[in-house]
Order: C-alpha cells, then structure tokens, then sequence
C-alpha cells in the first residue's frame, strides 16, 4: 500500500474502467469501499531503464457472458530416488479455465 495509495488507486481504476471494451467491467468495481480488494487481486510490475520508470498493474476484469471450468489440482508424489519421494506444495487449490483455454484463475482454500 505504500507504493499506490487507496486514493490514487480508485483514481487508475476509474481511468481503467472509461476505457475498457463493451462487455468488460472491474472484478470488484471502483467503489472507495472496494479498493482495498485490488491490493490482493492485482499484480504489479515496476520496469526500468536509464530514462525513467513504468509501474505495470495487472487488472482482473470479467465479463457477463464468460464462464470458467473449475479444476481441483491434487497433488502427486514423484519419485526422486529409490524409496525417496517428493510432493509438490501449492499456493492455489483449484484453477479455473476459460473455453478457449486462454484466460485462467487460480484460487486457494
């Protein structure tokens, strides 16, 4: 929270929100009492050069016609060696997949 604050934040997300396509809308809105959702929801990325720095911030939108499959990931052990094996911990427990497999979300229990 240090880096954007609440308010400049709902102030991007309400630029966001003019300019996205028909269909598109904020996973939570641009409400003052929903912004504190985008501090988990969304990734940001800092990228620089000699010249100056681009803060990239990754907005979860969604759609009213759009749908997802949801998959519960369970977990294999793998052999390492001999009796050895290894099991995967995950940070997520279901993925959800669109139909053209392109978009996905992952949520945790």
């Amino acid at each position: 929270m240090s880096l954007i604050n609440p308010t400049t934040l709902q102030n991007i997300l309400r630029n966001i929100s003019m300019h996205l396509p028909e269909g598109y809308e904020l996973i939570a809105g641009s409400r003052t009492d929903s912004i504190h959702l985008y501090y988990e929801f969304t990734s940001v990325a800092l990228i620089g050069n000699s010249h100056g720095l681009r803060i990239i911030i990754n907005v979860p939108l969604k759609t009213a016609d759009q749908y997802f499959t949801l998959y519960d990931i369970t977990v294999l052990p793998s052999r390492i060696s001999g009796y050895n094996f290894l099991r995967y911990s995950l940070d997520y427990s279901y993925i959800g997949l669109s139909p053209s497999q392109r978009d996905y979300f992952s949520l945790h229990t």
